[in-house]
């Protein structure tokens, strides 16, 4: 048994040594990851530093431009403002004046128009319609008179035909009267 022992010892020891070798080489390999790792780490932030760097290059570029269009734009926008913008609000003032003028203008002369025609046409119309209305009002009156006149004559004429016509109705009468007496008379006999 001592011998198996002695086997089994060996084996040991060969097994413990191949695990201190195995260990060993896993902490070489770590310490050549790590190593490796750290390196890779180190080229990835000078990468990042750098491109960090052409980033904040470019961004100062861009925001440099940004700040000079702005610039040009604003002065630009100035220039249109007290110019052209200016030079259109004054000529839309001057036009709008021009207008307002006119139209005052054009007010004044209606106005003096319809003044000229209530004193000068208007009024001869009136009087014109005064005369020709006091004209119809004279032939009216005269027409008046004459149908008076008429009917005057017309009522004696008819009254004097009416006492005529009376007259003779009295005289029918009367001798429709003796007539009828007398035919009475014949006919009853004589009272």
């Amino acid at each position: 048994m001592n011998e198996e022992n002695k086997d089994l010892e060996d084996k040991i020891k060969d097994t413990e040594g191949t695990i201190d070798s195995s260990m060993d080489a896993i902490a070489d390999k770590a310490d050549d990851i790590k190593g490796n790792a750290n390196e890779s780490l180190d080229n990835a932030k000078d990468k990042a530093s750098a491109l960090a760097g052409e980033a904040g290059e470019k961004l100062g570029d861009l925001a440099e431009d940004a700040k000079e269009a702005f610039s040009n734009a604003k002065e630009k926008a100035t220039e249109f403002i007290e110019g052209d913008a200016k030079e259109t609000i004054d000529a839309a003032k001057a036009k709008a004046g021009e207008l307002a003028e006119d139209a005052k203008e054009a007010f004044t002369n209606a106005k003096e128009k319809a003044n000229e025609f209530i004193e000068g046409d208007a009024k001869e119309t009136i009087d014109a319609a005064k005369v020709k209305a006091n004209e119809l009002a004279e032939d009216a009156k005269e027409v008046l008179g004459n149908v008076a006149e008429k009917t005057t004559e017309f009522a004696s004429e008819a009254s004097e035909k009416l006492e005529d016509l009376a007259e003779d109705a009295q005289e029918v009468i009367e001798e429709a009267t003796k007539k009828t007496k007398g035919f009475f008379q014949r006919l009853f006999g004589s009272k």
